[in-house]
């Protein structure tokens, strides 16, 4: 009797090898999308912080230009931030939203400010207290959810330290406002994300 040889036909499927290979390549290639998305995500924070820190230095001009004087909210010389009791009392003038009588600042009432609001500040924007924009503000917040950094040309002479270039001076300016940037640290190997409007 004769016999056939057995042919041995390769069973469908993948080998370990050629699985190991696939599911490399799909690793490699999740990879750079969330590095491309995380760009993204950081470039679209850094241009609302830059937007919003826009906005305060035009509210702060807006008012300097209207009153010929800058607003005194209680700041400790010529650095302050958008949050906390100074803070919260600048964002009221410039939202002319002080309580009418003869001590007050913004005396036109008028709203010099107008930025992004938000319910959440680690998602940056102007944050209100409860009972929404009718209420005084809490702060005013970067897209990371830390507030803003103000420089005040206190003295009038139109020349105010740069805060995140040592030796350095920023002319021609009554304001200037900044954020570090998603690492919340000045200069350094980042110092290239930090947000400024000069």
């Amino acid at each position: 009797m004769k016999t056939r040889p057995v042919s041995r036909r390769r069973a469908g499927g993948f080998t370990l090898v050629e699985l190991l290979v696939v599911i490399s390549i799909i690793v490699v290639l999740a990879a750079m999308t969330f590095a491309g998305i995380q760009i993204a995500v950081n470039k679209q924070k850094a241009l609302q912080t830059k937007t919003n820190a826009s906005g305060l230095q035009t509210a702060i001009e807006g008012f300097y230009s209207t009153y010929s004087r800058l607003p005194d909210f209680g700041a400790q010389g010529d650095e302050s931030q958008t949050e906390g009791q100074s803070g919260q009392e600048l964002l009221t003038i410039l939202l002319g939203k002080e309580e009418a009588n003869n001590s007050m600042q913004n005396k036109k009432q008028i709203r010099f400010l107008t930025v992004e609001e938000t319910k959440i500040k680690s998602k940056g924007g102007l944050l209100y207290g409860q009972g929404g924009s009718g209420a005084k503000p809490e702060g005013l917040y970067d897209a990371w959810g830390r507030p803003f950094r103000i420089m005040l040309d206190t003295d009038y002479d139109q020349e105010i330290n740069d805060p995140l270039k040592q030796g350095n001076v920023v002319r021609n300016k009554v304001v200037i406002v900044y954020s570090y940037g998603p690492d919340g640290k000045t200069g350094g190997k980042f110092a290239a994300d930090d947000v400024k409007t000069w």
